[in-house]
């Protein structure tokens, strides 16, 4: 009977500890515990008790409660990153204290009495709405915040010495030093100034050796303003300071181009180099062809560059494709307008068109002979008439000397 009981037990106890194990974290159940013990002091030297200190890594935490030595014991995976934090009426830290794979180890976590700061943040026109608030000690950032209504309250800090930095697109940036003490909170109020730099810049294509300078394209500055680059490609306009801007250039025949920028306190430079527009020109080098002949094309692109291997179609159907001068040949087999276009890639060019005409036929006229009108005189001797003529003249020319010498 002893035994039953004894075997039952053994039986509640070892389900009992299954269900525990199937009830721990997977990260610790399976992880090499190591235990932490984190000693909480201010930078004097003294223990800190009833401090609420957190430890956390990837898929875990352990929290723990100092004792009156400022210590507490905290069980963590030895092959884990661990970040210490800690909660307290008086102290504070700004920063978590980070471990590298923990040991068995005594670490020191040095607190400092809790301040406030608070920051207001106008220019001329009042309050600004949404500037950023950077708190930083000794390098490291605090708190990175945004004011609301020109306000920002983030909390306690440790006492100590920091820098201020204000931000806003459009203004310049301010800085200053603090000094937090934990007798009562610092106000700081920043007043902020808008500004403007020059942005020049210069557009050339780059298909030219050396590029050339273009004048003409449209510069954008979204939200800013435009303007037209001149003849040397280059022209300037004002931005403002601390912004980050998107500057488009367009220009006809001209691909689209956007670049990024963020402005600072200083005059600044972009050189934008763009490219034509992808486009294929076809060339037919005669409109009518007889049916049964070849029409003659030639495809350029948009620097009149011959372009090879491109898809020639015929009223919608591929015949051909260009050759390495750029140039087809595509018979034409009947009659009526045809229409040719060209592909390359993902560049259609437009429709040119073709007229397929029959061969010409020459028809031989006959002119009629034309029948010459009978001559009615009558001569008595064929060949005398002109030489009586000229008898009759010299005739008629002696009468007359005749009588003038009478």
């Amino acid at each position: 009977m002893v035994d039953m009981v004894t075997n039952r037990s053994l039986l509640v106890g070892a389900v009992v500890l299954v269900l525990l194990v199937a009830l721990l974290p997977a990260s610790v159940a399976g992880a090499d515990l190591v235990t932490l013990t984190v000693a909480v002091e201010t930078p004097d030297g003294d223990r800190v008790s009833g401090a609420t200190v957190t430890a956390e890594w990837d898929d875990g935490t352990a929290t723990g409660t100092t004792a009156s030595n400022g210590k507490v014991l905290l069980d963590v995976p030895t092959n884990a990153s661990v970040e210490l934090t800690i909660e307290h009426e008086t102290y504070m830290k700004n920063t978590p204290l980070v471990i590298e794979e923990p040991g068995e180890e005594t670490v020191d976590m040095t607190v400092r009495p809790k301040g406030n700061v608070d920051v207001q943040v106008a220019d001329d026109a009042g309050p600004v709405e949404d500037a950023l608030v950077t708190l930083k000690q000794d390098g490291t950032t605090v708190y990175s915040e945004r004011t609301v209504d020109g306000t920002l309250d983030n909390g306690p800090v440790e006492v100590g010495t920091y820098t201020l930095t204000v931000r806003k697109a459009g203004y310049y940036q301010e800085s200053t030093t603090i000094n937090v003490t934990a007798d009562e909170p610092v106000t700081e109020s920043v007043r902020l100034e808008s500004g403007s730099v020059t942005l020049r810049v210069n557009v050339t294509d780059p298909y030219f050796e050396p590029p050339r300078a273009l004048e003409g394209i449209t510069v954008t500055v979204v939200d800013e303003g435009s303007v037209n680059t001149q003849s040397d490609g280059a022209q300037q306009l004002s931005v403002p300071v601390n912004t980050p801007l998107t500057v488009r250039f367009e220009g006809e025949g001209y691909e689209t181009v956007e670049r990024s920028i963020t402005t600072g306190e200083e005059d600044l430079s972009l050189d934008a180099e763009i490219d034509r527009a992808n486009t294929l020109h076809v060339t037919v080098h005669a409109t009518e062809v007889v049916i049964g002949q070849p029409a003659f094309i030639s495809v350029t692109d948009e620097y009149d560059d011959p372009v090879a291997n491109a898809t020639v179609r015929l009223d919608g159907e591929e015949v051909t494709e260009t050759d390495s001068d750029g140039r087809a040949q595509i018979l034409i087999e009947d009659t009526g307008e045809h229409t040719i276009v060209v592909e390359d890639e993902d560049v259609t060019s437009e429709e040119k068109a073709v007229f397929g005409v029959t061969p010409a036929t020459t028809t031989a006229e006959t002119t009629p002979t034309e029948t010459p009108t009978p001559d009615t005189t009558t001569a008595t001797s064929p060949g005398f008439g002109p030489l009586l003529a000229l008898l009759g003249l010299i005739l008629a020319m002696g009468v007359g000397l005749a009588r003038r010498s009478d």
